[in-house]
């Protein structure tokens, strides 16, 4: 398939709309969070969290709709993960830059998907095998939600030592972990049968 046949078909729909909005609506999330760090205001919380629900829910909205309305399109097949990743590690890096959510977790993260964005265009390009997201992955971005909104409202309740804060962070990592074994043993095998 030509990068071309991705606009051949539906462009858009009521779930590519959604899907767009996400990504415009990360920068007011980033730009929320360093309000409310320039100025003190806490009220700036209540905008984080409006942008980080309505984040949740086009992604929970845009494949449902899009069966639904049967409105499935190669293009949103592409930009909803990409969505997923640009909304995600943009929240990451402010979260970094100003709440105090660790640096490392955040490199990790990047490295993830630049390796994961690298070996789907690989598969695309080598065996016309497109990468899709899995339980994980989307188990990841609710995981990586709930860590962004303890952080945004910098709730850190310890439950028998653990800190809640903690829990969420080995979460998302873990979520990140499972879906790139998945990955890797899903489309290693694709590749495999295809070039036998």
């Amino acid at each position: 398939m030509k990068v071309r046949e991705i606009f051949q078909d539906k462009i858009i729909t009521v779930s590519n709309v959604l899907t767009v909005m996400r990504i415009i609506a990360a920068p007011f999330l980033g730009y929320f969070i360093y309000r409310e760090y320039q100025t003190g205001d806490t009220g700036y919380v209540w905008y984080e969290m409006g942008v980080v629900v309505f984040i949740i829910m086009t992604d929970f909205l845009d494949g449902n709709l899009a069966r639904l309305m049967n409105q499935v399109s190669k293009l949103g097949q592409y930009l909803d993960p990409i969505a997923d990743k640009f909304s995600g590690l943009f929240a990451m890096l402010f979260l970094v830059l100003y709440k105090g959510f660790p640096l490392w977790v955040l490199v990790i993260a990047l490295a993830r998907e630049v390796v994961a964005v690298i070996a789907g265009i690989l598969l695309y390009m080598r065996n016309d095998i497109q990468v899709r997201p899995n339980v994980f992955g989307k188990m990841c971005a609710v995981s990586m939600a709930l860590c962004g909104a303890l952080y945004i409202i910098s709730l850190d309740y310890s439950f028998m030592g653990i800190s809640l804060k903690h829990f969420s962070v080995f979460l998302v990592l873990l979520f990140y972990g499972l879906g790139g074994i998945l990955y890797i043993k899903t489309y290693t095998r694709q590749y495999l049968d295809k070039k036998a």
